[in-house]
């Protein structure tokens, strides 16, 4: 018996980093709003809020975004702002980022996806199931 529950021991051990499940992220909030005005010019700030589970050291979080409908694209790098409590008796990192749209472009709406990297550089994206995520001005 006592051998046999050693083999169960190794096999778990083995098998359990092969099926454990890697990061998610997703997004709490975004908004592009007004912050500014001057100069004949109306200046907006592309906000995001993300969350990430499970709470882990050594994770990056960032985002890709365009307001030309990727004829470029932003890379923006978010800012860790604190562990949330889950609804699954957990918690969740909360992550968040502002950059600035020059106020001489022309746009109508900021598509993006967001990404989170483990401690190993393991990139795990959200890009709302291949559609992208959309904000338009002045809300979500």
């Amino acid at each position: 018996m006592k051998k046999r529950l050693g083999s169960l021991a190794a096999a778990l051990f083995l098998l359990l980093p092969m099926t454990a499940a890697a990061e998610t992220t997703w997004v709490v909030d975004a908004s592009v709003p007004v912050v500014g005005a001057g100069g004949g010019y109306v200046f907006r700030e592309f906000r995001v809020t993300t969350g990430v589970w499970p709470v882990a050291a050594g994770h990056t979080a960032g985002v890709v975004y365009t307001w030309d409908n990727w004829q470029t694209t932003q890379w923006g790098t978010l800012t860790w702002q604190y562990n949330a409590a889950n609804a699954y008796g957990s918690q969740d990192e909360v992550w968040k980022g502002s950059f600035l749209i020059p106020p001489h472009v022309s746009w109508s709406s900021v598509q993006y996806a967001i990404y989170v990297d483990d401690a190993a550089g393991n990139r795990t994206w959200n890009n709302n199931n291949g559609q992208n995520f959309v904000v338009v001005p002045g809300g979500a």
